[in-house]
């Protein structure tokens, strides 16, 4: 069970690189750059186990969700990309901190 917890851990971590470096490359800005740092740091911090650190990351997701979602609510012409990453990012919040195997591997 806690192997397959550290795969979703992983692939959370991965989706949060990933999504930072296609940010960084859609509108370079030092945000973003941090955004990308934060993700690689968030990631060794949940293959660590560091305790909490997968609710911190989940809550972390779900305000950068609030923050956004009603400008990509009201521009979805043109934001429909990045309300299609909010609804992604409370997905994998979701999962750290209610999926079982995530539980398992946090010894929770």
């Amino acid at each position: 069970m806690a192997e397959t917890g550290k795969k979703w851990v992983f692939g959370i971590g991965l989706y949060l690189i990933v999504k930072s470096v296609l940010n960084l490359l859609l509108g370079f800005s030092a945000s973003n750059l941090i955004m990308l740092i934060v993700s690689v740091v968030a990631l060794v911090l949940m293959l660590s186990r560091v305790p909490y650190i997968n609710y911190i990351v989940a809550v972390f997701l779900t305000i950068m969700f609030l923050m956004h979602v009603g400008n990509n609510i009201s521009n979805f012409g043109s934001q429909w990309l990045y309300l299609l990453e909010g609804l992604l990012d409370v997905g994998a919040a979701a999962v750290l901190v209610f999926e079982k195997n995530v539980k398992a591997y946090f010894g929770k």
